[in-house]
């Protein structure tokens, strides 16, 4: 009996335990122009040599409004540094996203996303890629935990000091 009871914790504690939401990777990024919020276009190809973080969010997205505020501080202490934070509007009619990205500071460039999530597979919100100066990805992270965001951040910081 003990030893099923050992059994039954080694295979529940895993399943309890918070896991990370996000995954190391490496593959290409997949290039994209999208329009931006405000007027112009970004497209991705042209943001080579910068460390590109591309955040998939909507207003109706509750965990979203919870990661915006950290987004928005992480662009303003790592821009000039070289990292370029974009945020993907998803599933908003363009008539609600002002008000939102004015009562959250969002300091960053905001896409209007005309199927770039399905470009990426996103289907979780929010969902985040770190893209290396080179053009690949190097992380893929799908929800929001702070704890998650911090092991990010250093992510992010490591890529902007590597040459």
């Amino acid at each position: 009996m003990k030893c099923v009871a050992t059994l039954a914790a080694v295979l529940i504690a895993p399943a309890l335990t918070p896991q990370p939401s996000g995954t190391l990777v490496d593959e290409p990024a997949i290039d994209f122009q999208a329009e931006v919020l405000g007027g112009g276009t970004i497209r991705l190809s042209e943001l080579s040599g910068k460390v590109v973080l591309v955040n998939f969010w909507g207003v109706w997205c509750a965990s979203c409004r919870q990661e915006i505020p950290e987004l928005v501080a992480l662009d303003q202490k790592l821009r000039r540094r070289g990292l370029v934070v974009l945020g993907a509007d998803y599933g908003d009619q363009p008539e609600m996203i002002p008000a939102f990205v004015e009562e959250f500071g969002m300091t960053y460039p905001v896409l209007l996303d005309e199927g770039l999530a399905e470009t990426y597979g996103v289907v979780v919100f929010p969902t985040t890629l770190i893209i290396d100066r080179a053009g690949r990805i190097r992380y893929r992270g799908e929800g929001y935990r702070p704890e998650t965001f911090a092991a990010m951040t250093g992510l992010v910081e490591g890529l902007l000091d590597a040459p």
